[in-house]
């Protein structure tokens, strides 16, 4: 039988920006994390990583052996539910992960994330300058339309708390396969940050560097997070 697959999305979007690989893998779930797409009611002001995760946890529910995918965000969101609820997760594949580790960001990065929320132009530079392949019209509507629904406690306290918290201590000793694709074009995520502070604070991760890619690779290039998936699935 094949293993369920979760698809955990990033900072600001939501479960939609799977949909070039659910094309491929239509079982996959994509859940919403508190404060984004669906989910946008239950966000609080000043939650955390560990609150993120709970929800998330809530949301696999009585699944066992999860093949879990985390995008940015996502990424350090799922990092910490395989090392609380380790029943849940049999293999973690991490795309363009935040770090378990504070995530350096300059104070004006932090305060121009902040005032993204709700400005469909702001919105658009912010993905237009992550990106390296463009988008199409319907993709970038989507991320808009998510940004614009995303409660406002929730996407503060991203660059408020959660980007900021050392969850490094709890995710050091994983006991499962790790997988981490992420792009060495990324402008967001430097393949810096995650070679130093990903893949060598995960014992036993397997790096899966690609290139031509900008931060938002589920869609950017589809295909290589498919080929990711697929590997351990076969």
């Amino acid at each position: 039988m094949t293993a369920p697959v979760v698809l955990v999305h990033g900072f600001g979007t939501s479960g939609r920006i799977w949909r070039p690989v659910t094309a491929a893998l239509p079982g996959a779930l994509t859940p919403d994390l508190p404060g984004f797409g669906s989910a946008a009611a239950q966000g609080r002001p000043g939650q955390t990583t560990g609150d993120m995760a709970a929800a998330l946890a809530g949301q696999i529910g009585t699944l066992r052996g999860v093949t879990l995918v985390g995008h940015s965000m996502g990424g350090k969101v799922a990092l910490l539910v395989a090392a609380r609820w380790p029943h849940l997760v049999a293999h973690l594949i991490l795309v363009a992960p935040s770090p378990p580790t504070p995530e350096p960001m300059s104070d004006e990065d932090r305060a121009a994330l902040r005032a993204a929320h709700g400005d469909a132009g702001a919105l658009r530079r912010q993905y237009g300058q992550g990106t390296r392949r463009p988008l199409s019209p319907q993709d970038m509507d989507q991320l808009i339309l998510d940004g614009q629904r995303a409660s406002r406690d929730a996407w503060h306290a991203w660059p408020d708390v959660s980007s900021r918290e050392d969850i490094s201590a709890e995710t050091a000793d994983l006991r499962l396969p790790v997988t981490v694709l992420f792009s060495e074009d990324d402008p967001a995520i430097s393949p810096d940050v995650i070679r130093r502070e990903v893949l060598a604070r995960l014992s036993g991760a397997q790096a899966r560097p690609i290139q031509g890619s900008g931060h938002l690779l589920p869609l950017e290039l589809p295909d290589q997070v498919i080929a990711a998936l697929r590997e351990p699935l076969a």
